[in-house]
């Protein structure tokens, strides 16, 4: 949870900069930094006017605002692991269950049938997302 925080701080910083930036160029009407001249700059991108400028700036928040949330994603992810796998060897262990196949619960009879899986389950392995058909 402390990367996860650290990586929202660190995106807020970014973008937080980059208005500055952003508008300290808007106020000055020139660049925000004189190039070096032993080194010569490279130049990703020139922006036309401001209001593609702006856009861009918008966009690229937008992107750092998705990476700062598949960060917190990811660390749950890696937070919830541990459990899965301790779930796993409970259900292999008291159970003798394969967590790899599908079960469906009878509490009447109070037994677990065993089911015909057409699919996977999803694992950890297997979770990519699979074109739809038509």
């Amino acid at each position: 949870m402390k990367r996860a925080a650290l990586w929202i701080v660190g995106a807020g910083v970014a973008g937080l900069a980059l208005m500055l930036a952003l508008r300290a160029q808007e106020q000055q009407g020139q660049t925000t930094q004189a190039p070096d001249p032993a080194k010569p700059e490279k130049i990703a991108f020139t922006f036309t006017d401001e209001e593609q400028m702006k856009a861009f700036a918008t966009v690229w928040q937008q992107r750092q605002a998705v990476i700062t949330r598949m960060a917190v994603l990811q660390a749950y992810w890696n937070q919830e692991q541990p459990n899965l796998q301790e779930s796993n060897t409970q259900l292999l262990s008291k159970y003798n269950l394969d967590v790899n196949k599908n079960y469906t619960l009878d509490a009447a009879r109070k037994v677990l049938v065993e089911q015909e899986a057409t699919t996977p389950p999803p694992t950890a392995l297997n979770q990519q997302a699979t074109p739809a058909t038509p």
